[in-house]
């Protein structure tokens, strides 16, 4: 289950970006940060995205999990609890029909089960195409 994205808008900060990217399948769209020409120095990073341009993206929730539904939190499915990206193991999960990555060490002290609660503040571009960011590797 690949998910093509397209890039709608870039915004550049000082050092870091943030990209608007729809979903084609699902048409979700998602803001993630880019941080990738930061902590990739010697390494491949995402600035060659452009507006318009469309790429294989995954995407990790950057938070904490829930022990239950609060108002900020979402219900995940996790669909694969051994996913590797780089060197880092994540669980693949669902968020209605969207798929993102959990990192599996937010889950310390909690009993896994395929339906969770998550509170995510930030979405985290962590491969474009064939490129990794670094922190993965």
């Amino acid at each position: 289950m690949n998910s093509m994205y397209k890039v709608m808008k870039i915004y550049k900060a000082a050092r870091t970006r943030f990209i608007d990217l729809l979903n084609l399948d699902t048409g979700t769209l998602d803001k993630v940060f880019d941080d990738s020409s930061e902590v990739d120095v010697g390494y491949d990073d995402f600035e060659a995205m452009r507006e318009s341009g469309v790429y294989n993206c995954k995407i990790e929730l950057f938070g904490d999990f829930d022990r239950i539904k609060t108002e900020k939190s979402v219900e995940v499915t996790i669909i694969s609890s051994d996913t590797i990206i780089g060197k880092t193991e994540y669980f693949k999960v669902l968020i209605g029909s969207d798929v993102y990555y959990i990192l599996k060490a937010d889950a310390k002290g909690f009993e896994v089960k395929q339906k969770m609660y998550y509170h995510f503040t930030r979405k985290d571009l962590i491969q474009v195409d064939d490129v990794t960011h670094a922190d993965c590797l």
